[in-house]
């Protein structure tokens, strides 16, 4: 099998920027998204304060408090849609500088 058949599309003239920058976003916004809550109650506090104000409760009932900043991003799960849709929406309309690749 020669070079990699990925659902057997690929761009006519190489992979474009566009389309590396957006899927590295989407997977950087992944990682840090479900490292970030993974660990959170190894690092958050469990008592507000004033730095931790931003409240980030838990299905299991644990309530963690964080800074604003990272609380909001927490709760921003529009970022990994809207980068999906973007990526989608460019595929769409750039559907001309894709091919089928012959098996």
């Amino acid at each position: 099998m020669a070079g990699s058949r990925w659902l057997g599309w690929r761009f006519k003239h190489g992979t474009p920027l566009w389309f590396k920058l957006i899927v590295s976003l989407l997977m950087l916004d992944s990682v840090l998204h479900f490292g970030l809550l993974l660990t959170v109650s190894s690092w958050a506090q469990s008592s507000r304060d004033a730095t931790h104000s931003y409240r980030v409760p838990f299905s299991d009932g644990n309530i963690y408090f964080v800074q604003s900043w990272l609380g909001t991003y927490l709760d921003a799960r529009w970022i990994g849609v809207a980068l999906f849709a973007l990526l989608v929406l460019l595929l769409v309309l750039k559907r001309d500088d894709l091919e089928r690749d012959a098996l």
